[in-house]
């Protein structure tokens, strides 16, 4: 989260007047709405009627912008030595399809006045954490010998997802990375995905799974794995 001018300015210079920052007040999960509040103070005792203009789109990891999810204005007067806070809403509905395969929201507000020179820039950067899933061992791992794993996963949105697609790879469990596809799950409705690994290697291995669906990609789960050696 950072506060910056966007170049030089003459006095009186808005960004020694004012301050502002980001407060992320919803969870970070994907599903629920991004809900956070722009927190403006005025540094000095004169009131100051500011203009705000804010957006907020879909980023990659190297924050280039992908998809536009959220362009207003307002205008907020601040009392001397006061502070306001402005919401900024971006709901499910608006992103749901517009994420990235890194989740990450980059959310800027350009904040001016007529009376003050410059622009006061606040941005922050919201990554919003994929649904859980849990990985079951069904019984005792044996080396050389097929074992089954469940992938159990409960649908948290609020809508039905599809194309459902299992990855799992780990070194002395698998040989190769193996995937398996299933189908729709509902919202709230729990699928069960069974695989088969066989272990060829003693000792505590890790099997790394990845969960992607229509919904939301590279979902990421592990599972300690005890492999004894021989019977």
């Amino acid at each position: 989260m950072t506060e910056k001018i966007i170049h030089s300015c003459k006095s009186p210079c808005i960004h020694e007047e004012l301050a502002g920052e980001f407060k992320l007040v919803s969870a970070r999960e994907i599903g629920k709405d991004v809900i956070l509040n722009l927190s403006l103070t005025n540094l000095t005792t004169e009131a100051k009627l500011v203009n705000v203009d804010i957006r907020a789109a879909s980023v990659l990891y190297t924050k280039k912008e992908i998809n536009e999810l959220l362009k207003e204005h307002q205008k907020v007067c601040i009392e001397g030595c006061e502070g306001a806070e402005i919401p900024v809403v971006i709901t499910y509905a608006i992103y749901e399809n517009l994420l990235t395969a890194d989740n990450s929201i980059e959310v800027t507000a350009a904040c001016s006045s007529e009376s003050y020179d410059g622009v006061l820039i606040v941005d922050t950067n919201v990554v919003l954490d994929n649904p859980k899933f849990e990985i079951k061992l069904k019984k005792k791992a044996r080396l050389n010998k097929p074992t089954e794993v469940d992938v159990v996963f409960t649908n948290p949105l609020k809508k039905e997802v599809s194309n459902i697609v299992v990855t799992a790879e780990g070194s002395g469990l698998l040989r190769d990375p193996i995937t398996v596809k299933a189908d729709s799950v509902k919202p709230n409705e729990t699928i069960t995905i069974p695989m088969t690994i066989q272990p060829y290697k003693a000792g505590n291995k890790y099997l790394l799974v990845d969960l992607s669906t229509s919904g939301f990609q590279n979902a990421k789960g592990f599972l300690d794995i005890e492999v004894p050696d021989g019977e």
